[in-house]
């Protein structure tokens, strides 16, 4: 049995292509929200936080034999964690990791973390546009101020919440799942008066073209923080190289 670790379309992608090819396998995503959009494209999907207390039990349960990871390129710790554990039961382990590749440019500039963003902001003025998601606003909010900010979540109870915690007014929060065109980043950035985005190096599929072209557009820069790295045991960048890895797995 394969365990597909999901969460991001290249995951739903690979699912589609187990399916197509009658590989058996679980699709494991950790919100209810994956969860709608996971049983659309598999049989099997168990909706839970997979944790090193559950591991194994879960690995034993359902005969798992290989591990595809499709979580999102900051999901470090779950990587990591799953990684550990996939060795220690002696399960294969594939990472499917978009493609990176981004240089600095007039309007586009490369981060570490958070906190280097944050020190780049704290020399400016103006309302900054958070499109890094919900679980770090708070921390935006607490270090820039939340009045200076404009967030751009996912419209899910808990995605609202957790900024409505943060101290974000309705006005200051765009609930709205993608995919963004340039045009559609503009319009938004522009409807708030944004002087710079913040984003993640979330590859091509996360949207981070869109989000560089429309500031290109409007002539605000673009702070991009760039993906963690891990070093993997097995690693594919598309779809065919993974179907690659896997030729001959039942």
């Amino acid at each position: 049995m394969i365990l597909l670790l999901g969460g991001t379309s290249e995951s739903l992608e690979v699912a589609d292509d187990l399916t197509q090819r009658k590989v058996p396998f679980i699709l494991s995503v950790t919100t209810a929200y994956g969860a709608e959009l996971a049983r659309a494209h598999a049989a099997q999907v168990s909706q839970q936080i997979l944790t090193p207390a559950t591991f194994h039990a879960f690995f034993t349960q359902h005969g798992v034999t290989l591990i595809i990871d499709a979580t999102h390129p900051f999901a470090k710790v779950i990587s990591s964690t799953i990684m550990s554990a996939a060795k220690t039961d002696g399960i294969r382990y594939i990472r499917l990791e978009r493609t990176n590749g981004l240089a600095e440019g007039p309007n586009l500039k490369l981060f570490d973390d958070l906190d280097g963003v944050v020190r780049y902001l704290q020399q400016t003025t103006g309302t900054v546009y958070l499109s890094t998601g919900s679980k770090t606003a708070g921390e935006y909010a607490e270090k820039l101020g939340v009045d200076r900010l404009h967030v751009r979540v996912l419209p899910t109870v808990k995605a609202i919440g957790l900024v409505d915690d943060a101290g974000f007014e309705a006005d200051q929060i765009d609930g709205v799942r993608g995919p963004f065109t340039e045009q559609l980043n503009v319009d938004l950035f522009q409807r708030c008066n944004a002087v710079a985005v913040v984003t993640k190096e979330s590859g091509r599929r996360g949207g981070v073209q869109e989000k560089m072209a429309a500031c290109d557009a409007l002539g605000i820069p673009c702070l991009v923080i760039k993906r963690p790295t891990l070093t993997y045991p097995e690693q594919a960048a598309s779809l065919s190289e993974l179907t690659t890895l896997l030729e001959g797995t039942q």
